[in-house]
């Protein structure tokens, strides 16, 4: 091993220079090709990897417990903007989309990379979407700093890629702890080693202190962030199917709502788009266009609200018990007196309750009646 971090030197010279490829005249971002692999992805895929490979086993570690490996991106596609090199405990996660490592960030301008004990964004964006699932990544980033005995001279929170894109933003806002190597900056190869040990210190430090799913103590989502995320999800969300029959009652949320049930946006955002986006009490009710979406904005309300979960053994929280309504609408099943509810009330009931019995959720109308005679909490 030499003296100096070759390898981030030539990250930092190359990537950009070789992120593009001219194709009938035309430049182009760069394609990766099975075989066509340049030298400056190896440092990247190979390179590198071996090396933290070798810091990591030096530490103490076994190394067999680490899955170790470097992205430019996926073959068949085109070059990622900020590639990287992780490093992931394999009982906390298997892949960089999901739970929390350290890896090696570049930015997307290649003028820094930074070391960081991260998250991976991709289970925020499908659980939330990507507005609402940076809020949160951010929010679980900031209970983690809480935990942890972050030494001054690392950066605690958000980090500065240069990132375009959401991906990218996303490791911006889930980044707990890091430290940072700028162009131009002589890092030597027991300086990176300190700073590795010290984030694998971290990690370790907060698989014990909040064991290995972060989101478990994350806080429900205000019915803001619900609404919006469900309907992002669903402008983006592929034709799915849901196993048949009943399913198992959603898990309850941590934190200060203790006791109340986790609501998923997907689920919502199913219901949504068997709705057409249009209010299943009225189509013809007005509503507006989301900035986000591009489309009419609706509201997803739990035909029995959520709050008598405790009464069946059998989850509400699924497609055939979610509609869509515009947020007037919505804001009668809240809040209107009973007896300007009941004719919207009865009408959905009716469409739906064969759905609802395919679920296993048996109710009468006469007591569904009682449940909104009473106030019923917000979606």
């Amino acid at each position: 091993m030499g003296e100096t971090m070759l390898e981030l030197d030539k990250v930092f010279e190359d990537y950009l220079l070789n992120s593009e490829e001219e194709i009938g005249g035309v430049k182009a971002r760069r394609r990766l090709r099975p075989g066509e692999a340049l030298a400056v992805d190896n440092i990247i895929t190979k390179d590198l990897p071996q090396l933290i490979r070798q810091l990591v086993s030096g530490s103490g570690r076994d190394v067999t417990k680490y899955r170790v490996y470097g992205s430019v991106g996926q073959l068949n596609r085109t070059l990622s903007y900020i590639p990287w090199v992780a490093v992931l405990r394999r009982d906390i996660t298997k892949s960089t989309e999901r739970g929390y490592y350290v890896v090696l960030l570049f930015s997307q301008d290649m003028q820094n990379c930074f070391l960081s004990l991260n998250q991976g964004f991709t289970q925020f964006r499908e659980a939330f979407g990507d507005k609402v699932g940076n809020r949160k990544v951010s929010q679980v980033a900031g209970l983690a700093i809480q935990n942890l005995s972050i030494a001054p001279d690392l950066i605690a929170g958000p980090l500065d890629l240069s990132a375009t894109r959401e991906l990218g933003k996303g490791y911006e806002s889930g980044a707990i702890v890091s430290r940072r190597y700028g162009v131009g900056d002589v890092i030597s190869e027991a300086q990176f080693r300190d700073d590795l040990i010290q984030l694998l210190d971290l990690y370790d430090e907060l698989v014990v202190k909040l064991g290995p799913n972060l989101l478990d103590h994350l806080e429900s989502m205000s019915s803001d962030d619900y609404q919006e995320a469900a309907n992002e999800i669903a402008t983006v969300l592929p034709s799915k199917s849901l196993p048949t029959g009943s399913l198992p009652p959603p898990p309850k949320v941590a934190g200060r709502e203790t006791g109340k049930y986790k609501r998923d946006p997907e689920m919502a955002a199913i219901a949504i788009q068997a709705a057409g986006h249009q209010c299943e009490v009225e189509p013809i009710h007005a509503t507006f266009t989301s900035r986000k979406t591009k489309k009419p904005f609706v509201e997803a309300h739990h035909l029995i609200p959520m709050q008598c979960q405790n009464d069946f053994k059998v989850s509400l929280d699924v497609p055939e018990n979610i509609v869509a309504l515009c947020p007037g609408c919505h804001r009668k099943f809240h809040h209107a007196r009973f007896g300007e509810l009941k004719p919207s009330l009865g009408k959905l009931f009716s469409t739906r309750s064969a759905a609802l019995k395919s679920r296993s959720i048996n109710i009468e109308l006469e007591k569904l009646h009682k449940v909104y005679k009473s106030d019923v909490e917000e979606d």
